[in-house]
């Protein structure tokens, strides 16, 4: 801290700022008729529903309601793809990256199976760029006859298999190369 710098704001707004400098505000010693306003037509109406502050409790429980049944529906979890036909389920992310080429699904969250495919979110250009190397043990795919494709596309989803803490793969998916 600069001992020689104002500790006020500036009072003409020509003033620029030098690099560095800190400027303290004071604080306001009162409230602005206008917040003050809001308050005082917030705790109004605040103080009378005291018996229906049950009732927005009840709503967000109402709607925590819902993520349980949330959790029981389906769950997209993305993944990479190793070179082994398991992956663990702490390397499940439930968020799409590129360079996770897996989207598996579970019909809830206590399943012991799963459905997996190709996911939309994955960078196919990296996975092409690879030479597809790192899909052979999740997907069956036919190289075109002149080894060049642009795109992947899901054909059939693949089925997994939990056990203990890792998903084995039951079925391989089937993509194709075009």
């Amino acid at each position: 801290m600069n001992p020689t710098l104002p500790s006020v704001p500036p009072v003409d707004g020509d003033q620029p700022l030098e690099t560095g400098q800190t400027i303290e505000w004071a604080a306001p010693t009162s409230t602005p008729p206008a917040i003050q306003e809001m308050i005082d037509a917030s705790a109004g109406p605040a103080s009378e529903p005291q018996t229906s502050a049950p009732a927005p409790a009840a709503a967000p429980e109402t709607a925590s309601t819902p993520a349980p049944a949330a959790s029981n529906g389906p769950i997209h979890y993305y993944a990479p793809a190793p070179d082994v036909p398991s992956i663990e389920h702490r390397k499940l992310s439930p968020n799409p990256l590129p360079q996770m080429p897996l989207l598996i699904t579970l019909a809830n969250a206590e399943a012991g199976t799963a459905q997996y495919s190709f996911s939309p979110q994955a960078d196919q250009s990296r996975i092409i760029g690879n030479g597809v190397r790192e899909l052979k043990e999740f997907f069956s795919f036919e190289l075109p006859p002149t080894e060049q494709f642009t795109t992947i596309t899901n054909l059939v989803a693949g089925k997994l298999e939990k056990r203990e803490d890792t998903w084995h793969v039951v079925q391989k998916a089937t993509i194709a190369l075009r």
